[in-house]
């Protein structure tokens, strides 16, 4: 049986009522035993795993925009690439 250590400091943070509102139902949707612990483990997971707290929806939506101007770049090389070989042909003829 693990022995709990006190948690004798305090962290106040002000929501309003929709942050908090958000967080209490996501709190007990996963099962926390109160939205504190929710918060403190949620905080202390991001902290030790050294995350930035970018939502994760930003990150994919900057990858995918990366993913088309890839692709937008890869057709142009291939158009490119298509155009030289024809002005090397007609050269050559």
């Amino acid at each position: 049986m693990s022995v709990m250590k006190p948690r004798n400091r305090l962290f106040l943070i002000r929501l309003t009522q929709e942050e908090y509102d958000t967080l209490k139902s996501v709190s007990r949707d996963r099962g926390a035993r109160s939205i504190s612990d929710f918060a403190r483990s949620l905080l202390l997971t991001s902290v030790s795993k050294g995350e930035t707290g970018e939502p994760l929806e930003e990150v994919c939506r900057t990858l995918s925009g990366l993913q088309e101007a890839v692709g937008r770049m890869a057709e142009r090389i291939e158009e490119i690439s298509q155009t030289r070989s024809r002005l090397r042909e007609a050269k050559e003829a």
